[in-house]
């Protein structure tokens, strides 16, 4: 039994007549009666009684009626499921992102995003780089926001910002009333370091390699927001992502002027998987409202 088939018998049971029923499904009449033979044949089972140049119902045919437009009724809902999402009225989509993009760069875009798009489901996940690579690979999430580059093939990158690294210091710090330091400034200073792995981490020790030194580090560990309160706090110093000191008061900012240090933000999705509607329109529109903002425009004084 095939979509087909219950279409045709539906329209021939309505109209009690197969030359109505074929003008409406714009079929040939042969064609037609051949159709409601075969299902006729399929089912083992007589579904029409002739009557004149009329067709009425039998027992096995007003059972199977009620069946079939349940059928072809949930065949139109599915339909019409389908094009909302392709006119993007409806769907969900996913994006992946550490803390500090989560918390400083996404909140204005996504409420964008959701002003422009108010059918579209939007689900974060804030987690490192590796978690971030695991849920694109399981397909938990449709999109990452991550720091370049990504070695790995199967991902597409789209850039979509350098951001500054920045030196932050306690208010009560010596160099807290300063708006720029050079590294070579800082190796007696005590140090506080992202956990193992981190890009943030690897970034802090090549500035202060390049500077002639080993950092003397009294923490070790946490996420970024965490090594932000530790400073605030006067445990030590650190460099961040201007990001993620956005707004907050807690702490000194300090531009790094012998040494240009940056991280660069891209937006990352697996090749090999067909992006719904939803996820397309959420990938265009992070790229473009990016691109024609400036890095400032995300950064709070």
């Amino acid at each position: 039994m095939e979509l087909r088939h219950l279409r045709y018998f539906e329209a021939v049971a309505r109209h009690s007549h197969v030359t109505r029923a074929a003008a409406e499904l714009h079929i040939a009449q042969p064609a037609l009666s051949k159709q409601i033979s075969q299902l006729e044949r399929e089912l083992g089972i007589a579904l029409f009684d002739r009557v004149g140049r009329s067709l009425r119902l039998t027992e096995a045919g007003e059972a199977l009626l009620p069946y079939a437009r349940a059928v072809l009724a949930q065949v139109e809902e599915a339909r019409a499921a389908m094009a909302e999402r392709v006119g993007l009225k409806a769907g969900r989509v996913s994006i992946g992102a550490p803390p500090t993009v989560g918390a400083h760069l996404l909140p204005p875009l996504l409420t964008v995003f959701h002003q422009r798009y108010p059918g579209i489901t939007l689900r974060l996940h804030e987690a490192g780089i590796q978690s971030l690579l695991d849920l694109l690979e399981s397909g938990l999430t449709d999109l990452a926001v991550l720091a370049l580059p990504v070695e790995d093939e199967q991902l597409a990158v789209a850039p979509l910002l350098n951001e500054p690294l920045v030196l932050i210091v306690g208010p009560l710090h010596p160099l807290a009333k300063r708006s720029d330091v050079s590294m070579s400034e800082l190796r007696n200073e005590r140090w506080i370091l992202s956990p193992a792995n981190y890009e943030l981490r690897e970034a802090t020790l090549k500035a202060c390699r390049e500077a002639g030194f080993t950092p003397q580090t009294v923490l070790e560990g946490g996420e970024t927001e965490t090594l932000v309160r530790f400073v605030a706090a006067g445990l030590g110093i650190a460099l961040v992502p201007a990001l993620a000191v956005s707004g907050f008061s807690g702490v000194v900012s300090l531009s790094v002027r012998d040494q240009t240090l940056t991280r660069s933000l891209g937006l990352v999705w697996r090749r090999d998987r067909t992006a719904s509607p939803a996820a397309r329109a959420l990938r265009e529109f992070l790229v473009n409202e990016v691109s024609q903002r400036p890095i400032e425009a995300f950064i709070r004084p």
